[in-house]
């Protein structure tokens, strides 16, 4: 048996479906909590570090009573690039336990015959035709596939894989996918697998991210533009005068500016035509439905969003364009939440779980916060003063000072460092000062790509004199394994609270009504801002052979309140000297 952290052994006859030789200490914990909440039909809401072994406890867990009560586990993530770690896993189960397994994405991205606009959205025939994906469903069923797999497979089935996989799902086991499948306008996964929520046990994982999926999902805008378009659309002649009425709201809600209440527009159209925004949305949707057309779902979806409660509503840009945001998830979430049998919701940094139980309104939640499982002495945590990003304080000494000090650590780290930015601003002017002699340095930018993140990783892993510079919240900081201790330090530049705008504020008072103002702030800034500090940090130590440093620059990390709001687990040091500090750590002593 491979040695690891033991606390104890799986048995053939008794350690369940868990796919592993043995379970890691702190992730027994994990696996006896997940399996009591599933099968007890209670929701669990864990803070699991990397390298606990989320997924197969969670896939273990969440399996073993789906098959003993013939429940459907669907494994929900916020990226396909995370599909691939729940496949393998599941792959693991299957050699203990015949197990079906769907790995579900978009229409558009299975598509084989047009990626951009598939013929059946548009009632064109295709050449791989539904009447051959029956098969095909069979065969993705016999063993677990990536989506990738999946689609090779039904090409030599001569069969659409959407289709064959919705219909491999209606049997399956398991269904991965993303977040939509639950948590969008539209209808639910389970509704269009015939599946009562009640039988469905659900998995989210990187969970951290799902409040603001939500919120996005559920927010919409509109310009003048694609009013007009409806009305001169000849499927939507009979609502021309709706929509006129529609249009001239829009432009008399427009010259009031600031935020808005919902009568702006479902007061004329209520007056006149007798229906409010949501109303005309839903006799707009069924005429096009009905009449096989597929346009105008901006249109729509702004009259569906306009009248939800949770909402603020303004207008901004140029041109201008009227917005219905989001800033309270909870009423979405506690819908789908309150169904379902059961659920576990996961991440890395969903820290405090007790904040997101809070947020997205689980209710009856067990939270729980589970401590790292690679050793503590292979990370050395470090607050650095002296500095800050506040915005008032961004100006050419700041972004000196920050390029002076990473020239600093990159002196006193035998490897890669990577430093991570609020903003691409913020990067590139501190760039501009930048001088890190036998250093190559590499900058993210907007827009990186798949393939491009791919050979970035593989590159530092060949590397020892690169420096990285990321934003938090662009395309490296998240779900990337640098894997190999291929980092040696990271650096957090800053504490990236949210940006200034109507949405922020509009959110944190909308939080400080629901929880008081301590907790409102806690909920709608510090936290936050700390989980992107946790997501970058996570980046460094991947493996319990990994050992860096991770440096956060900014005075605030210093404050009691930010210091209080972290893990109990991240033990930070204060420092004035990096370099007396990083020279023992990495000599070892």
């Amino acid at each position: 048996m491979e040695a690891c952290d033991v606390r104890y052994e799986t048995e053939s006859d008794g350690g369940g479906l868990f796919p592993h030789a043995c379970v890691r200490d702190g992730q027994a914990e994990f696996l006896e909590d997940a399996r009591m909440c599933i099968s007890q039909r209670t929701h669990l809401l864990a803070h699991a570090p990397t390298g606990l072994g989320k997924t197969a406890v969670a896939l273990t867990a969440a399996l073993e009573t789906a098959l003993e009560e013939n429940a459907r586990v669907l494994f929900l993530t916020s990226r396909q690039s995370q599909h691939a770690i729940a496949v393998e896993t599941s792959r693991a189960i299957w050699r203990k336990h015949r197990i079906g397994v769907v790995d579900l994405i978009a229409r558009e991205d299975m598509c084989l015959a047009e990626r951009d606009t598939p013929p059946c959205r548009e009632g064109r025939a295709c050449f791989f035709a539904h009447a051959r994906c029956g098969q095909a469903a069979e065969v993705l069923l016999e063993y677990p596939l990536h989506v990738q797999e999946a689609t090779r497979t039904c090409l030599r089935e001569r069969a659409c894989p959407y289709t064959s996989a919705i219909m491999a799902a209606r049997s399956a086991d398991l269904v991965i996918g993303d977040y939509n499948h639950a948590f969008s306008r539209d209808p639910s996964l389970a509704d269009r697998l015939g599946l009562p929520a009640k039988d469905v046990i659900l998995v989210i994982d990187e969970a951290h991210n799902l409040p603001a999926r939500v919120m996005e999902n559920f927010s919409a805008s509109l310009d003048r533009q694609r009013i007009e378009a409806a009305v001169s659309c000849p499927p939507l002649h009979h609502f021309r005068d709706d929509l006129i009425i529609l249009r001239d709201a829009w432009d008399e809600a427009l010259k009031t500016g600031g935020q808005m209440e919902p009568e702006a527009l479902d007061g004329p159209l209520k007056r006149s035509v007798g229906v409010d925004c949501g109303g005309l949305a839903e006799e707009i949707g069924e005429t096009l439905r009905r009449k096989g057309e597929q346009g105008h779902q901006e249109l729509i979806s702004f009259l569906s969003a306009w009248g939800d409660h949770g909402m603020v509503r303004y207008a901004d840009g140029s041109p201008a364009r009227l917005h219905a945001r989001l800033v309270d998830p909870s009423e979405v979430c506690r819908n789908i939440f309150s169904r379902v049998r059961s659920s576990l919701v996961m991440s890395g940094t969903l820290h405090p779980p007790s904040m997101f139980a809070d947020i997205m309104g689980v209710e009856g939640a067990i939270c729980r916060e589970y401590p790292s499982p690679f050793p503590s002495e292979n990370r050395l945590v470090l607050t650095w003063g002296g500095i800050t990003s506040r915005f008032r304080m961004r100006n050419e000494a700041f972004f000196r000072n920050t390029a002076a000090r990473l020239a600093q650590v990159c002196r006193s780290v035998p490897g890669n460092v990577a430093a991570f930015f609020p903003s691409y601003d913020m990067l590139e002017r501190t760039r501009e000062h930048l001088r890190a002699p036998g250093r190559t340095v590499v900058a993210e930018r907007r827009g990186f790509g798949k393939n491009e993140q791919d050979a970035l990783v593989e590159a530092l892993a060949r590397s020892g004199d690169t420096l990285l510079l990321a934003t938090l919240g662009g395309a490296l900081y998240e779900g990337v394994d640098f894997r190999n201790n291929s980092l040696s330090a990271v650096v957090v530049v800053g504490l990236p609270l949210p940006p200034p705008s109507r949405e922020n504020l509009a959110y944190r008072e909308h939080l400080e009504r629901r929880f008081g103002p301590r907790r409102g702030e806690l909920y709608s800034t510090t936290y936050p801002a700390l989980i992107k500090v946790l997501q970058a940090a996570g980046r460094a130590i991947r493996s319990e052979r990994d050992r860096a440093a991770i440096i956060l620059m900014d005075d605030r990390y210093q404050l009691p309140g930010v210091r209080a709001a972290l893990p109990a687990d991240l033990n930070t040091e204060r420092v004035r000297d990096i370099e007396a500090a990083l020279g023992p750590f990495f000599k070892g002593e």
